[in-house]
């Protein structure tokens, strides 16, 4: 599911809130009379909860409930109307998952333990906004509403346009709408205007600010204890350990260690390809030394769609792993 929805204006790249968003809305528009959108830190790179971004679509505000129901992660192109109302794509982000009411009010905890809310708190004061509106129920349920990967953002080049005539041009409303619908044509999508480059990148545009100390989300701590008590009671002679030289579960029996990577997401897919890196490392890599002969299970939330059950199966195939998903929800 490919989803397409506009962010407020913002000329600090979506890292704290500008200030210049509410003079380009109309008087009555929630950005006007308070001085901010949500989505002004969707790109907050150093404020990360388990390799997680945690922020706000006003668009899966207004499909709260639509998207809860689904649980499944969408993909999300996002544009931003600039002051000569061209329509600029500003960023895809794939994988986007729907917080559940446990899940918004736990990473909020989170923001508020650490100090990021405060943060937000600050800046809002600091480019004349209200910050009342932070958590204010009647135009947002939830402070945070999605989560997502750093590593699954694709950024467009700050000149890539919609056409003028293209279908999007004219959407103004902050909710979800069809990618298909409004970008595709002829199969291709209607990205304008992001041209090759022949110079070295620049680094800043690819610099991270530094991450804080690793916070793990409620959801692998959940998935962790679950599975622990599964497997005491699958082996009740075993040793049963967790983080253990960094490895989510173990199990050591007589005859074998059983390695278990624990992921949250919500896809299969992303599961696998997040996990299969660590699990091998834990596996294989020369500074570890392991007796007894290792087995590998990948730990998700979803069931594997078949295509994901043919995938796992040629790489024990041709590449003789032995390795295995389990599902442990919540």
């Amino acid at each position: 599911m490919h989803m397409l929805t506009r962010i407020c204006h913002n000329s600090a790249d979506w890292w704290r809130p500008s200030g210049d968003a509410p003079r380009l809305e109309a008087a009555m528009a929630y950005v006007h009379k308070y001085g901010l959108g949500h989505e002004e830190w969707i790109f907050r790179s150093e404020w990360l909860i388990d390799g997680w971004r945690y922020a706000f679509l006003q668009g899966v505000n207004k499909n709260y409930t639509k998207l809860l129901k689904a649980t499944q992660p969408f993909d999300g192109t996002l544009f931003t109307i600039q002051r000569d109302k061209h329509r600029r794509f500003v960023a895809t982000i794939h994988d986007v998952e729907c917080l559940s009411e446990e899940q918004a009010k736990n990473a909020l905890k989170v923001f508020k333990r650490l100090g990021w809310y405060d943060r937000m708190v600050e800046e809002i004061r600091a480019v004349g906004g209200d910050e009342s509106a932070l958590g204010a129920v009647e135009w947002a349920k939830h402070v945070l509403n999605i989560r997502f990967r750093l590593e699954n953002v694709e950024r467009y080049a700050p000149e890539t346009y919609a056409d003028a005539d293209a279908p999007i041009v004219s959407l103004k409303r902050y909710q979800l709408f069809e990618f298909e619908k409004y970008c595709l044509t002829e199969g291709e999508p209607r990205l304008q205007n992001k041209k090759g480059r022949t110079s070295l990148p620049d680094g800043r545009t690819f610099l991270r600010r530094g991450t804080s100390a690793t916070i793990c989300n409620p959801e692998h701590a959940h998935m962790q204890s679950q599975l622990m008590k599964e497997l005491r009671a699958e082996y009740p002679r075993a040793k049963v350990t967790r983080e253990q030289d960094f490895i989510d579960v173990s199990v050591q029996t007589d005859k074998e260690l059983i390695l278990f990577e624990i992921k949250s997401d919500l896809a299969p897919r992303t599961v696998i390809r997040h996990a299969l890196g660590q699990i091998l490392e834990y596996a294989y890599h020369p500074i570890r030394k392991h007796a007894l002969p290792v087995q590998l299970v990948i730990v998700g939330r979803k069931p594997l769609s078949p295509l994901d059950v043919n995938y796992l199966e040629l790489l024990r195939k041709q590449f003789k792993l032995p390795l295995t998903y389990r599902v442990v929800g919540l």
